[in-house]
């Protein structure tokens, strides 16, 4: 028997069991869907319907509170409703949604008035050193909304900045008269040289912003994760197959023990790089999320991180004697190797010591490689052939140690 039967043999041993391979291939597609309800971001909606919805109340009422409202409302991932009061404000606080308010107080407007332009270039040791406090304005929420009520006052913060500056610099003499010299010479070159600037110096200007965060990261974590459930589905084809005797009769075929375990990984192998594939299909085609600019980096990285994901699976397949042993031993493999590298937890959040340590998981290697295909405008090519390395070097060692264990099998 050559190894091209045994591959035929499993495969229509796997595309009999419809309902397993459905369950294999869907269960991810739904998990990812699910979380796309969740956050209103499913057939790629707008980021309207986001994540930080936000109460506004005005109690300054002049222009540049409009204007600072009107920079908030423009941002993606803010979602604002405008109230009358603050007690408003408050019942709905303690409603729970949105959770968090931005209280313009009615003091703004001169608070501002009184900045200098020293005030934006040394903000720690200036007016604006007690933050939005120091312009009146207050962000409330209540104690579980911690994390949230912080990211709203970063992003306030950062946006009102971005307002005020404007009306500082004209309130400065000096830094008025410099912005109208500035514009004399301006209008005075205008005349000899086009408006706007070529549209490719535009392009250049302005970096394209590839798909959608959350999902930039999510889908590759949980491709990564699920490519190793199959640990459990290869354990199981192995024990049925030992508890047939077919597993040994193949044995007993002049067939030699490396084809062998290659026939019976392959079948696998194709099922865990198909599901890769149609999870960023799946991300592409209900979140928008892009593949990067160099999405044919993708395909080495779904091969390497499948072929690490069954060979581990061959592994611990050769490995358990009971079912019971598979559910046990292969959950917890699976759920530790995740939790380590950094699929339920973005790696950037990681302790330093943590993100050293993962990397002796093939997860982590390549959720670092799919980080720079997908979230980087310039991909490091050479780090992402060098994650499929890693994954390839995991591929032999648990090959190799399987191979070993195979052979001693009674």
């Amino acid at each position: 028997m050559s190894t091209r039967r045994i591959v035929a043999k499993d495969l229509t041993l796997l595309t009999r069991d419809r309902r397993a391979l459905t369950t294999l291939l869907l269960m991810p597609l739904i998990f990812i869907a699910i979380l796309g309800f969740s956050t209103g971001k499913i057939f790629g909606q707008p980021d309207r319907d986001a994540l930080l919805q936000i109460a506004v109340v005005d109690m300054d009422g002049s222009e540049i509170a409009d204007e600072l409202i009107a920079a908030l409302d423009r941002r993606p991932e803010m979602r604002l409703e405008m109230l009358a009061d603050t007690s408003a404000a408050d019942e709905r606080i303690k409603d729970g949604d949105p959770g968090v308010a931005v209280i313009i107080g009615p003091n703004f407007h001169r608070y501002v008035e009184k900045l200098q332009l020293t005030d934006l270039f040394e903000p720690e040791n200036s007016r604006l050193s007690a933050g939005l406090g120091g312009l009146d304005i207050e962000v409330r929420g209540r104690s579980s909304t911690t994390v949230k009520r912080s990211i709203v006052e970063g992003l306030v913060f950062a946006e009102t900045m971005r307002v005020i500056a404007p009306h500082v610099v004209r309130n400065d003499p000096v830094a008025s008269a410099y912005l109208d010299t500035r514009e004399f010479l301006r209008k005075a070159m205008s005349r000899a040289a086009p408006a706007d600037p070529p549209a490719s110096i535009q392009a250049a200007a302005s970096p394209p912003i590839y798909g959608n965060v959350v999902f930039q990261m999510l889908v590759p974590s949980y491709t990564v994760m699920f490519a190793f459930f199959m640990i459990n589905i290869m354990a199981r084809s192995f024990l049925a197959e030992r508890e047939r005797g077919t597993l040994n009769r193949l044995r007993a075929a002049p067939i030699s023990a490396t084809a062998l375990m290659i026939g019976k990984t392959i079948p696998f192998l194709l099922v865990s790089v198909l599901q890769g594939v149609l999870l960023f299909v799946f991300g592409r085609i209900l979140f928008g999320m892009s593949w990067g600019p160099q999405p044919v980096l993708l395909l080495p990285l779904i091969v390497s991180t499948s072929l690490a994901a069954t060979s581990l699976g061959l592994l611990v397949a050769v490995l358990v004697r009971t079912d019971a042993q598979v559910s046990s031993y292969g959950n917890l493999l699976i759920i530790t190797l995740a939790g380590i590298s950094g699929c339920f937890l973005p790696r950037d959040w990681m302790p330093e010591l943590m993100r050293k340590v993962s990397l002796a998981t093939p997860h982590a290697w390549s959720l670092i490689a799919y980080e720079q295909v997908l979230s980087s405008d310039h991909p490091n090519v050479d780090a992402v052939w060098l994650s499929c390395g890693a994954l390839l070097i995991f591929t032999a060692v648990f090959f190799a140690v399987g191979f070993w264990r195979f052979r001693a099998l009674r």
